[in-house]
């Protein structure tokens, strides 16, 4: 479980996020729909301790571990893909030989010796998500690896963290409302500060779904 408690947050005295409450259990994928703007990455900053909140107060399991995949890929740009992901591996006992992973994810193995400032956006993400399965963290954020991106992609990618959510919190955010309904049944939505919860059948009214819309075209 991740528990969210009315978390506040401003930067350049602009307040970001107002009062956001929610709880996100093990073993389920959440999508965080929200325009641009509108807090995404700075609730995952709070979420992983980059940045303090403001108010409020995030409880999870003890002892827990936080993976954060940021949107520009924070990786180390000049060694090989295949070198990260031994580095990890000899950093995590237990672990499966490089090969396994870097297969796993779907990287072909004809880029593996290739530094990783030359891989694609697609091929950087799974060498985030590669890391994940190494590490096996308890939250997993993901900001926005999907948006833009190829369907066999994202379908693969969802594939690999729907054999692994049972332990795991994974959210993963978007600005658009057609990859959100690829994640999850659920969305939700951050808008003006909060997250609220809007289920797949109360998406399916016009109404909503036109003011959901609206939200998803300011990116």
């Amino acid at each position: 479980m991740l528990q969210l408690n009315h978390i506040k947050k401003s930067l350049g005295g602009k307040e970001i996020l107002t009062d956001v409450n929610f709880i996100f259990n093990k073993g389920q994928i959440y999508s965080i729909l929200g325009s641009l703007g509108s807090g995404r990455t700075t609730l995952f900053e709070c979420i992983c301790e980059d940045i303090p909140v403001d108010y409020g107060e995030i409880i999870t399991r003890a002892k827990s571990t936080i993976f954060y995949a940021t949107k520009q890929s924070v990786l180390p740009m000049y060694i090989t893909g295949y070198e990260y992901i031994e580095f990890l591996c000899s950093l995590n006992p237990g672990s499966l030989k490089p090969n396994y992973y870097l297969d796993k994810v779907a990287i072909p193995d004809d880029i593996w010796g290739n530094l990783i400032c030359y891989y694609s956006f697609e091929h950087k993400k799974l060498l985030q998500l590669a890391a994940f399965l190494i590490q096996k963290p308890y939250v997993i954020l993901f900001d926005e690896p999907f948006d833009y991106c190829s369907d066999e992609y994202i379908n693969h990618f969802l594939s690999v963290l729907e054999e692994m959510k049972d332990n795991h919190v994974i959210i993963i955010s978007t600005g658009l409302l057609k990859i959100s309904e690829k994640i999850s049944k659920d969305t939700v939505i951050l808008n003006n500060g909060e997250l609220n919860l809007v289920s797949k059948d109360t998406m399916a009214i016009p109404e909503i779904r036109h003011a959901v819309l609206d939200i998803d075209s300011v990116n």
